[in-house]
């Protein structure tokens, strides 16, 4: 693997998500995946008190890039996969108060990781890529933990992949459920004349944090409108929309010892709860306030 070293806060060489981003050189498996740093201050202006904390990219073998936020220098300790039409960023709450290395992806065709052409974001499909990167980003087998669509497509990574990740850990969300990306997206999105408009748009749809989201995950192009970072708002016509994916109860049944993260008031119901005791019984629940701090108690003995 060949690394460079950058002051970019996007890769030099990766599929475009912003209109002034280049275009892929991808890399092929013989010669395993390229990774490029950025050092990301302006990006991470907004935490002052944080950690050291630099963004990173790997060009993977299925073509294009994988980005993902790393805090602190050290090797990670977990990698963490966010909900659909959100980023790496999302993570930034859980990863202050939990104070230990970590990597925070970005998902295939959200923040700043390659789109696909078809725009198949289907958990099953992005296993592969976030293997690879996963693999490169943090080898060893360190424990996923995903929220809602990046729980779906972790049980989809672990279960292909078994020995490239550790423990299994979903918050809010098991197959089938609608987590509250999943209730928004995909969907048709305007164009924005600013982000104020961008954050009354989520805000009408009963997003949570819109104008922080609006925030983080527009991005400007060169008429000065603002657009999504992520593919979801303009999916191709033929592209799949459905990602909630029940069929993977099965590969989640067999996965060992899962833990399921649910928050107070959060979108799984007693029925979903019911389901994952009788269908997955070797794994665990674990009851939360829906806080940062709270989740980064029940991840802080799973990293080491």
């Amino acid at each position: 693997m060949t690394t460079s070293t950058g002051t970019s806060t996007s890769p030099s060489a990766g599929t475009s998500t912003s209109p002034s981003a280049g275009t892929s050189t991808g890399t092929s498996p013989s010669t395993g995946p390229s990774t490029s740093a950025g050092t990301g201050a302006e990006e991470f202006a907004d935490l002052p008190n944080a950690p050291v904390i630099q963004r990173r990219w790997v060009t993977v073998a299925t073509g294009g890039h994988v980005g993902g936020v790393f805090w602190h220098p050290q090797k990670p300790t977990v990698v963490l996969l966010h909900d659909a039409g959100a980023s790496a960023r999302a993570w930034d709450d859980v990863l202050l108060a939990l104070d230990r290395p970590a990597v925070a992806l970005d998902l295939p065709g959200h923040g700043r990781s390659s789109r696909r052409g078809r725009g198949d974001y289907r958990p099953r499909r992005l296993a592969a890529t976030l293997e690879e990167a996963a693999r490169s980003f943090a080898p060893g087998g360190v424990p996923v933990v995903g929220a809602g669509f990046g729980a779906l497509a972790a049980i989809a990574l672990k279960a292909k992949f078994p020995h490239s990740v550790g423990r299994l850990v979903l918050v809010d969300a098991l197959p089938g459920t609608l987590s509250p990306g999943l209730r928004l997206w995909p969907t048709p999105s305007p164009e924005f004349a600013t982000r104020d408009e961008v954050a009354a748009w989520l805000a009408e749809r009963g997003a949570t944090d819109a104008a922080r989201t609006a925030e983080r995950e527009t991005e400007q192009a060169a008429d000065g409108t603002w657009s999504w970072r992520h593919h979801l708002g303009g999916l191709p016509a033929d592209a799949p929309t459905a990602l909630g994916d029940e069929t993977l109860w099965e590969q989640l049944a067999a996965v060992p010892a899962p833990l399921l993260v649910r928050t107070e008031g959060g979108p799984l119901d007693t029925v979903s709860l019911d389901r994952f005791r009788t269908q997955v019984p070797d794994g665990d629940i674990v009851t939360v306030h829906a806080e940062p701090r709270a989740l980064a108690d029940v991840l802080r003995p799973l990293t080491h």
